[in-house]
């Protein structure tokens, strides 16, 4: 499985992931993506690989007609509680960013579709590893450290768990100005 992580800071929120794909315990690719740019909103998402692209393709639907119809980005409750259907359907586990009252904020979202606000969130095969250092960190801290721990938090679950890559990706968004 691979492991994702997201953290809110006052200066925004970041998603993290690894791109290791394992299937029976064989490394099956090391480019699968798990963390996505949706624009004004982002995902992360582990599980199955058809899974993921099924969410992915559905909440990205969803999101970009929410925009077209309202013209406006789709908020962080909404986002959660279509993820929250998307991930109950698919058995994944995912986390979005979004703005809640134009504060950046991260949501977990297991994969029996409950919904986990905390400031730190961490799924997947490394969760645990990551959300340990998730956790140790200070509480004033800005968008680019936050960036960095959260790159951190993935590099130490991949250490550890075989099924967590060394390749990863991030999603940024960052507080209005």
């Amino acid at each position: 499985m691979a492991t994702i992580v997201g953290i809110e800071v006052d200066g925004g929120a970041v998603l993290a992931g690894d791109r290791r794909l394992t299937a029976g315990g064989t490394v099956s690719s090391e480019r699968k993506r798990h963390v996505f740019d949706l624009g004004e909103v982002g995902a992360a998402a582990v599980g199955a690989a058809g899974d993921i692209d099924e969410f992915h393709r559905r909440l990205e639907s969803e999101v970009r007609s929410h925009e077209t119809d309202h013209g406006d980005p789709m908020s962080l409750d909404r986002l959660a509680s279509v993820a929250s259907d998307l991930a109950a359907e698919q058995g994944v586990e995912a986390i979005v960013a979004g703005r809640d009252d134009d504060a950046p904020r991260v949501r977990g979202i297991g994969s029996d579709g409950g919904v986990v606000t905390d400031e730190t969130v961490a799924f997947g095969s490394g969760g645990q590893l990551a959300l340990g250092v998730l956790e140790g960190r200070d509480e004033d801290i800005g968008l680019d450290d936050a960036e960095r721990l959260a790159r951190e938090a993935v590099e130490t679950a991949a250490d550890r768990d075989t099924d967590t890559g060394e390749e990863f990706d991030t999603y940024r968004l960052a507080s209005s100005a």
